[in-house]
């Protein structure tokens, strides 16, 4: 999607608003920083300054998203300002190594306990576990000891926080019959990929991966792989697939698209690998210093732009095809583990 800076200014406040979030949902973070920035920061609301930290954040430029929301008076700084400032403090921390004791993370704790304060007092759960997960992005940093002294309330909403997420892991067991019948009578491939989807991890090692899918085909494991590269790609574009766990499965995703004849999107994967070198690290850590180290080039992200249309804009057939010519390989008869 892309857009002039005459047709934004064209907009209404409320079509400015909800337009730059629809850019901010589908990656386009670039068209947002240049049309944003080509009006002028003086310019821009307040929900138009947040949005463009929050798009700052999502390219990788933290620094420059601390700088826009830290324009904004603190009498209009909700919850979501505080997260999205915490999240910039905790990047930044992440990606030099900082310690417990630095300012960066200090001041990291100091937002995300306002901002979990502030979600609790508007019941937003949502933006209290966003909240949450820059801790967890920061994990391998933080001495919890020493936290629990400064941060009492905020370490014991994040405990609870831990144990609600582990007890959604171990979920309860769903027993269900795929049939061959069942699956040429669908259209919905999330009631397919369902089994594989919940018993496939994409969060461990490669070989926990692997490893996982063995009571599925390959062409059940290339299924669940696809799912989540359009899931991730159609949120925010090939450089959240490649940066979330989900990047673990390109290469099935890539395999996937081909055997499945979705020839221009495997094309279309298979040239993002190739700009990478050939091949991506399955390690998430590995992953995020690849992507740290293309951050700040402007190439990357216009090269990345490109592939995420062709996803947005593809006109071709989808796996549903490839499922309901050969519904044998789909089927299921066994029990798996769903959140409560």
């Amino acid at each position: 999607m892309s857009i002039t800076i005459e047709q934004f200014l064209s907009f209404s406040e409320s079509e400015q608003l909800q337009t730059v979030k629809e850019l901010n949902d589908t990656g386009n973070v670039k068209t947002i920083i240049d049309v944003l920035t080509s009006v002028g920061i003086e310019n821009l609301s307040i929900p138009l300054l947040g949005e463009l930290g929050r798009a700052y954040n999502n390219n990788g430029n933290e620094k420059e998203a601390i700088k826009v929301l830290e324009s904004i008076d603190e009498e209009y700084r909700d919850a979501v300002w505080y997260y999205r400032c915490a999240y910039a403090y905790g990047a930044i921390a992440l990606d030099n190594n900082e310690s417990y004791t630095s300012d960066t993370m200090k001041q990291m704790l100091r937002l995300v306990d306002q901002g979990v304060r502030l979600a609790q007092e508007k019941n937003l759960d949502d933006i209290k576990s966003y909240c949450f997960e820059v801790i967890d992005m920061c994990y391998m940093q933080m001495d919890f000891e020493q936290c629990e002294a400064e941060y009492p309330e905020l370490c014991k909403a994040y405990s609870n926080y831990v144990a609600e997420k582990k007890k959604n892991r171990e979920g309860v067991p769903r027993h269900r019959t795929i049939t061959i019948e069942a699956i040429q009578s669908t259209d919905d491939m999330w009631t397919i990929n369902e089994p594989m989807y919940w018993t496939i991890n994409i969060y461990g090692s490669y070989d926990d991966y692997l490893e996982s899918g063995k009571p599925f085909t390959l062409e059940q494991r290339y299924l669940n792989a696809i799912c989540w590269y359009f899931a991730e790609v159609n949120n925010g574009g090939h450089h959240q697939f490649l940066y979330n766990s989900t990047g673990i499965v390109w290469e099935d995703a890539l395999a996937g698209l081909r055997l499945f004849k979705m020839d221009e999107l495997a094309d279309n994967l298979q040239s993002v690998i190739d700009y990478f070198g050939g091949s991506v690290p399955f390690d998430r850590a590995e992953r995020w210093t690849i992507l740290q180290d293309w951050e700040n080039e402007e190439e990357l992200f216009d090269f990345l732009d490109k592939k995420d249309d062709v996803v947005y804009e593809y006109d071709g057939i989808y796996e549903d095809t490839f499922v309901h010519e050969h519904p044998e390989l789909f089927v299921f008869d066994g029990t798996y583990t769903i959140p409560e």
